[in-house]
């Protein structure tokens, strides 16, 4: 590693002239990348035993839920699967209706034995925007109650249910709704968890309370990992067995930096699950895996799982992470055809 002399003083001189263009911190950010010259790591064999894979069940093109598992463990030899369970309008399109769980129920009466699934609990329909519908007016209550609980103890009986984690990239608004529940500020998200926390262990203890994860933790200048460091100064180790995170692309130098990635990660009390990671193109997941996996390993020992972000999407196969598309020419990509031993 190489220090690069006069670098704050080079960002110095460039944030007055690039204010109109971008952000200080930004540029302090991109001048940063220069701190630190890193060898390429080198690519490194796929621990399968340790990887899972994302899949929402939502494009039956592909095949039927039970299909897509066969596929997923019997073909790829992959054992972990992470599912949205949405809470959308199609599942309760008003406060008072009863959840429609049809089509998460034949998800989980599709897994197959030895495959287990981390169910994700995450969005809110659009009647969640009207606060005359929440709990006591409180809208992250209304979420627990309205949503996690009953799902959780739902499926309380059921095998190859791993756990829940608690909401998805809450740190953005991905569903307008969404913004109902304030979960970009990291206190009220914090509140939302403890609540959360707390139901999935009375309903259903066996379960692990995965934390919910921000969007990549060495992206966004130093706010993703930001609010993961305020999670932990509020408190929310002690409320999950596992703290979640997503990680795309590469920026090395944010991991090994001082203070940076895994600084923060290696000082946590949890197990470490990558709940989303991935790269765009049918010939760049496989050298993206074999790289970049292993020397987020070799730097954050306590990284337990990756899951791959995902096994199928019906777009363009150049502008998607999916490991299989509907594309004729490109229908699996580099990362399918080596798992599946091709």
């Amino acid at each position: 590693m190489k220090q690069i002399v006069g670098k704050f003083v080079l960002a110095g001189l460039l944030c007055p002239l690039m204010l109109s263009f971008t952000a200080c911190s930004d540029v302090k950010d991109a001048v940063e990348a220069l701190e630190l010259e890193l060898d390429e790591p080198g690519r490194n064999p796929i621990d399968k035993t340790r990887m899972g894979v994302n899949n929402f069940f939502v494009n039956s093109r592909v095949g039927s839920p039970s299909q897509q598992f066969a596929d997923i463990s019997g073909n790829l030899g992959l054992k972990h699967v992470r599912v949205l369970f949405a809470w959308t309008n199609e599942v309760q399109p008003s406060p008072n209706s009863t959840p429609n769980y049809s089509f998460y129920d034949a998800i989980i009466n599709s897994i197959p034995p030895g495959v287990d699934v981390l169910i994700v609990l995450t969005h809110t329909p659009d009647w969640m925007m009207n606060p005359a519908n929440w709990i006591a007016g409180n809208p992250r209550a209304t979420f627990v109650e309205k949503w996690v609980r009953p799902t959780v103890r739902r499926y309380a009986s059921r095998g190859g249910i791993v756990g829940y984690q608690v909401f998805n990239e809450e740190d953005v608004i991905i569903v307008p709704s969404d913004e109902s529940l304030g979960l970009t500020n990291p206190e009220l998200y914090m509140e939302m968890l403890t609540w959360a926390s707390a139901a999935i262990r009375e309903e259903d203890p066996q379960r692990l309370v995965v934390m919910g994860a921000t969007r990549s933790i060495q992206q966004n200048g130093s706010g993703n990992l930001g609010y993961n460091k305020q999670l932990k100064e509020l408190g929310a180790e002690s409320l999950v067995d596992v703290w979640a995170i997503h990680f795309y692309g590469k920026q090395y130098e944010k991991v090994v930096k001082s203070g940076g990635v895994a600084d923060f990660l290696n000082g946590l009390q949890n197990i470490i699950w990558i709940t989303e990671s991935g790269e765009v193109g049918p010939n760049s997941q496989l050298p993206y895996v074999e790289e970049v996996w292993p020397f987020l390993r070799s730097e954050i020992p306590g990284i337990d799982r990756i899951y791959y972000y995902r096994y199928t999407a019906p777009a363009n196969p150049f502008e998607s992470f999916a490991m299989r598309t509907e594309d004729a020419t490109f229908p699996v990509s580099d990362l399918y055809v080596h798992l599946s031993g091709g």
